[in-house]
């Protein structure tokens, strides 16, 4: 019977695990990419950030304040009756309710990309919200009333979104840091945007009576100044404070603004990380 020489199969079998296999580790160690943090050429980023504003002011806001100040003058005067619940008589002698045009909610997303290591372009989708809370006058059937109602200060606050939009924005970052865990930033935007506001108007003593939601749209800018820091190549978080002033025109009127500013905090994806590794 033939005998089989295995030493050539053995030579071959060592000479592959001892030599080629370091080769192929070695070739497989520089195929693989150097995880890479920060801002960065090539880089396409994903931002979600939201906050309350820390000012809101303007010349629609100037209105609701006024609004609310004609009719605590028209209830110390008498002009009109103030009611609790359309019912319960007030006595004019109590001072009515504190009003006020509170925070206003921000929310936004931006997809930015990176045209070199230090400047990157963004378009984004961001809302703005403002509720505003205090007295109002409102009206009930008054069959004596030749109006055929009569109108009266509600001395219950009431609580209403004074104005609500939609921005639709592009813009460009400078980004002082490449390829950093700390990623600081400047930022410039400019937008579009339709609204929902609720806007009074009227003679003296029916004051902006009656309300309505009316919409319109408008022009915006914005300037930013935030920061960036990665936890891993993939992911991070982002703050920023920023100043925006927003243009507006409706059916209601031929121009008005709104300007806020305030902090914003969420988080940061990059894309093309989150592709590569």
């Amino acid at each position: 019977m033939r005998n089989f020489d295995f030493r050539f199969p053995i030579f071959h079998f060592t000479y592959l695990f001892v030599v080629c296999f370091p080769i192929v580790s070695v070739f497989a160690q520089v195929q693989k990419p150097e995880p890479v943090f920060g801002f960065y050429q090539g880089g396409f980023y994903m931002t979600v950030i939201g906050g309350e504003t820390a000012y809101t002011g303007g010349s629609l806001i100037q209105r609701e304040k006024d609004y609310q100040s004609g009719l605590r003058s028209q209830a110390n005067l008498g002009v009109l009756p103030v009611k609790m619940l359309g019912t319960l008589p007030f006595p004019q002698s109590f001072p009515l309710p504190s009003d006020k045009v509170q925070a206003g909610n921000t929310r936004k997303v931006a997809m930015e990309y990176g045209i070199t290591d230090h400047i990157g372009l963004f378009i984004s989708y961001s809302t703005l919200s403002i509720e505003s809370q205090g007295t109002n006058q409102l009206a009930v059937i008054d069959r004596a009333n030749p109006n055929g109602y009569t109108t009266y200060i509600e001395a219950v606050p009431l609580s209403n979104t004074l104005y609500k939009d939609r921005n639709y924005g592009m813009g460009i970052n400078y980004h002082f840091l490449s390829k950093n865990r700390f990623d600081p930033f400047i930022g410039l935007e400019v937008s579009i945007l339709n609204f929902d506001t609720k806007y009074r108007t009227g003679q003296l003593n029916n004051l902006y009576y009656p309300t309505y939601t009316h919409p319109g749209t408008g022009l915006g800018g914005r300037v930013a100044f935030g920061t960036n820091y990665y936890i891993t190549p993939e992911f991070g978080f982002s703050i920023e404070v920023y100043g925006a002033r927003k243009m507006l025109k409706s059916n209601a009127f031929s121009s008005e603004s709104i300007n806020h500013a305030g902090f914003q905090f969420g988080f940061i994806f990059n894309m093309e990380a989150i592709g590569k590794y």
